[in-house]
């Protein structure tokens, strides 16, 4: 693969008007990227699975990455013992009643069901996966788990899941004198563009540069009160009243 500039999106959470926000916001940074990645969770927790789908499918970039989620894995295996909770359950549930025939089937045609996918570009290996190497949906990814020797093989290392952004560095033992026997892995996650966790309620993404390492990272104001009111009662006000946080 011969890309070079690279949106990456996670965690979309079938919030549109923050999917939006960050499309905007793309054409009005100036970015022009060769391709875009989603890291899962396209669907769930927001109220507009089935347009945010449709946007995705109009998107005028490729879209050479698009992970399922463990969100989009529970829907179609119709397995809820990963939730811990009965509103996440019910969520779930509601989301699956909702969607439409088109959208499911963009789920199981459109995005790679193994959670995870690596790619070689302009000679740097580059690994993609919504959770970790030793959960693939459900796990976290973070400074913890960085240790795993497995990420070593890979120069970068972009992952989703947490909703919580990050941008660091590990350096593993190697034979390489010219590198004082170091090997670097860069670990991205670009945080939640539809339900971010960070304090910070802005829609979130990353615009990624692989000739420069560059990593931008932004977050968008959107009008969040919009999707807050999009919520039926009979929904926990859990997953409304979080979006104004961002927690």
């Amino acid at each position: 693969m011969n890309k070079d500039k690279f949106v990456i999106l996670s965690d979309i959470h079938a919030n549109l008007t923050a999917l939006k926000a960050v499309l905007s916001d793309i054409q009005a940074q100036g970015y022009l990227p060769d391709a875009v990645v989603i890291l899962g969770d396209i669907i769930n927790y927001g109220m507009r699975p089935n347009e945010v789908i449709s946007e995705l499918e109009k998107l005028s970039y490729p879209v050479v990455v698009n992970l399922m989620g463990n969100h989009e894995k529970a829907l179609l295996d119709g397995d809820l013992s990963h939730f811990s909770t009965e509103r996440g359950k019910q969520m779930l549930q509601y989301t699956s009643s909702i969607l439409s025939e088109s959208s499911l089937l963009y789920i199981k045609e459109n995005m790679i069901s193994t959670g995870l996918h690596a790619i070689e570009c302009q000679g740097k290996h580059l690994l993609f996966l919504h959770g970790s190497i030793n959960d693939v949906f459900w796990g976290k990814l973070g400074p913890d788990a960085f240790s795993n020797i497995y990420y070593r093989n890979y120069d970068y290392v972009f992952s989703g899941h947490t909703h919580l952004p990050h941008n660091m560095s590990c350096f593993y033992p190697d034979e390489c004198p010219r590198l004082r026997n170091k090997k670097k892995t860069v670990f991205i996650n670009p945080g939640s563009v539809g339900q971010p966790r960070n304090q910070n309620p802005c829609a979130q993404y990353v615009y990624f540069e692989l000739s420069t390492g560059k990593v931008h990272y932004n977050a968008v104001k959107y009008d969040v009160e919009a999707e807050y009111r999009l919520y039926p009662d009979f929904l926990d006000v859990f997953y409304k009243e979080r979006l104004i946080l961002g927690v």
